[in-house]
């Protein structure tokens, strides 16, 4: 069941950050809010839950998308301006590694 259970972070985390760069240029700032919190609603509702290792799972789903999108391609094309918008999404990105980080030490916490 765990294994289930951290398949289906991983996968809503790639959904989750392919709708994120989907929108984050759409009509500002409307876009980029909704792509934030989207991307944080999901890992505050896992870290509250009996396993919160699953946030760091998604979060880990979210980064991979996000790490292939900015790393453009070899035509020059890219996903990520380097704008207001670009560089709020690279924050959105650090903060969630920081949540996973964060979700990982929760997990490992000894339950009283």
């Amino acid at each position: 069941m765990g294994v289930l259970r951290h398949l289906a972070a991983f996968v809503v985390g790639i959904a989750v950050g392919l709708l994120a760069l989907d929108v984050h240029r759409a009509i500002f700032p409307w876009g980029l809010l909704v792509a934030i919190a989207s991307t944080y609603a999901v890992p505050w509702w896992l870290t509250g839950s009996h396993r919160p290792a699953t946030a760091a799972t998604y979060s880990v789903g979210w980064l991979v998308v996000f790490g292939v999108a900015i790393a453009g391609r070899p035509e020059g094309d890219f996903v990520v301006a380097a704008d207001l918008e670009g560089y709020a999404l690279m924050g959105v990105a650090l903060i969630l590694v920081l949540v996973a980080v964060v979700a990982l030490a929760r997990s490992r916490d000894p339950k009283p």
